[in-house]
């Protein structure tokens, strides 16, 4: 397991494992005799000190008392929608199951590789341990980037990856609303990345999977449903018991509307925060861009009698034009706000401060009835369900970056500490240098920066790769003695550039009978740029998880004995 850099819990920078096999996993499952106090137990407690510390008023409600009906919410949609496709079941004792821990964690429902995968594992022990419930957000409302996946084809000696769709490329839109477009390319998809994959991993469970993937979007008409929910099956057949929810649900529940609704009534002091929370990571991490890791939100004035008009941190489109676009508030007038993407779409809502919760649920919940989406941005996604649902959140590396800036954005809105995160990731590469041993341990980027080294040699100190003098012919053995004389000569003020030019002009004709040797070397450097190449192709650990073996998956997962 990889250690994180020590460092204070909030600064501590994670790196992902660079061996195939090693696990990330911070706090640890259970507490270890070197560090008792490092463990899920400790940081679940901390996090329950800090939530009762929310006392912002939303709506007529504490921000406590609204966490409290969210988690009842979430738990139920979770196992209803849970239970369309697998087997889940809600206790008897509710409350008792409410007031449990919840373990969250989220993804983009894409082909993600296994140290993302990881991540559902470590909910499912982590809440197993806290006797709690893990819940998987299926982040839908993000962007469906890519449909094709590069596949390793080659050798060590030489690879490149042959890109194989699983659907056709269609128009941006979110996941949500991405349907299957090439029933053929889907169709064949796993057996032709599995007969790719044969020389590299010859039981991919890829092809034992996808049809249960080709099941699921028969059922679900949905893309990434159709991947998320074939996960969540396997996942139950390997022996853990998770919920899973789409984002696309979780932001339609009437207490998560509350809670947007009250973030839409405070738009510019949502918009200041987010802008101030960034400018201080970047601060901190001593970041130049101005873009990075993600642009400010701006302020529009196109037309001076409505006032400015604020960017927030949600996507909106329409069923019509699924294009995701910003979102710009405008509250200028009293108890009404104005969402526009200032270019087709623009909507009135009775959100306000004066205006009662339950008709920002209305106006909300109308939008959705008109096929109007509003859904959150990555850093408000996971605000929302680390303030409002999870006693412990788990990220990856890079969200548990970012997140820092979702802390800033909470304690500028609220004046109170958001619960911390666990952070959890792996790495797993293909098994190269047991599929080609003559091939292990060689490292063809060391195996270059020397084979440099050579032909900087050649050509600065020629002599060094000739015969002895007395072997030499003559005029070689002239130059070298000429070079020799001129080296040995003490550089005077006078004397000193024409040393250099003469000891340059001796290598320069000592090259021709260098020749052969370089000739040699460089008839290297093609083949080891090549290895490099294949090393950096073959080695990646960015593959889905599903090019590997269930053998390696469930070792990987730590579930080889479950």
């Amino acid at each position: 397991m990889s250690s994180p850099s020590r460092r204070s819990a909030k600064t501590r920078i994670f790196r992902a494992p660079t061996a195939s096999g090693g696990r990330l996993i911070h706090p640890p499952v259970q507490a270890t005799p070197e560090a008792p106090a490092d463990s899920i137990e400790t940081l679940l407690d901390n996090n329950r000190l800090l939530r009762a510390a929310f006392d912002t008023r939303i709506g007529d409600l504490r921000l406590w008392e609204l966490v409290a009906a969210t988690r009842r919410e979430v738990l139920t949609v979770a196992t209803e929608y849970t239970a369309s496709y697998r087997d889940a079941s809600r206790p008897r004792d509710v409350a008792d199951w409410i007031a449990r821990p919840i373990i969250m964690g989220g993804h983009q429902p894409e082909l993600f590789h296994p140290g993302v995968w990881l991540k559902n594992s470590a909910l499912d022990a982590y809440a197993r341990s806290l006797g709690g419930t893990a819940v998987n957000l299926i982040v839908d409302s993000d962007r469906c980037n890519a449909t094709a996946v590069g596949v390793p084809v080659g050798t060590p000696a030489e690879a490149h990856l042959e890109t194989v769709p699983f659907d056709a490329a269609a128009p941006d839109m979110a996941w949500e609303e991405r349907g299957i477009l090439d029933d053929h390319a889907f169709a064949a998809f796993g057996d032709r990345v599995s007969d790719l994959l044969a020389p590299f991993e010859p039981s991919p469970i890829l092809r034992r999977w996808w049809p249960l993937v080709m099941e699921r979007a028969a059922e679900s008409h949905r893309l990434g449903l159709a991947l998320a929910q074939a996960r969540h099956i396997l996942e139950a057949r390997f022996g853990l018991e998770t919920l899973e929810l789409p984002v696309s649900e979780l932001v339609r529940l009437p207490t998560v509307m509350v809670f947007t609704g009250w973030l839409l009534a405070h738009a510019r002091e949502l918009h200041e925060a987010y802008n101030a929370a960034l400018a201080d990571h970047r601060r901190t991490h001593r970041i130049r861009g101005r873009s990075r890791p993600m642009p400010d939100l701006i302020v529009r004035t196109d037309n001076a009698d409505e006032g400015p008009w604020f960017e927030v941190p949600w996507w909106i489109w329409s069923r019509d034009d699924p294009r995701r676009r910003r979102v710009f508030a405008n509250v200028a007038t009293a108890g009404t706000l104005l969402l526009s993407d200032m270019e087709t779409l623009r909507v009135e809502l009775p959100i306000s401060r004066d205006v009662a919760p339950s008709k920002w649920v209305d106006a909300l919940s109308r939008m959705e009835g008109h096929e109007l989406r509003l859904r959150p941005r990555a850093l408000l996604t996971t605000l929302i369900a680390r303030l409002l649902v999870a006693d412990v959140f788990v990220h990856g590396i890079g969200g548990a970056s970012y997140d820092r800036i979702t802390d800033g954005i909470v304690q500028r809105l609220t004046g109170c500490d958001p619960p911390r995160h666990a952070v959890v990731s792996g790495t797993l590469r293909l098994p190269i240098d047991r599929l080609f041993p003559n091939d292990a341990g060689r490292e063809p980027e060391r195996e270059f920066a020397a084979l440099h080294r050579q032909l900087r040699d050649l050509e600065y100190h020629p002599e060094r790769h000739l015969p002895p003098l007395e072997a030499l012919a003559n005029d070689a053995r002239e130059l070298i003695v000429e070079k020799n004389r001129w080296i040995g000569t003490f550089p005077t003020p006078t004397l000193a550039r024409r040393r250099c030019r003469e000891i340059r002009a001796a290598n320069e004709k000592l090259a021709s009978h260098t020749q052969p040797i370089r000739r040699m070397l460089l008839d290297t450097a093609g083949p080891l740029a090549s290895r490099i190449r294949a090393a950096k192709i073959l080695g990646s650990r960015e593959y889905p998880w599903c090019f590997f073996s269930e053998k390696s998956l469930r070792s990987f997962l730590l579930l080889e004995n479950g």
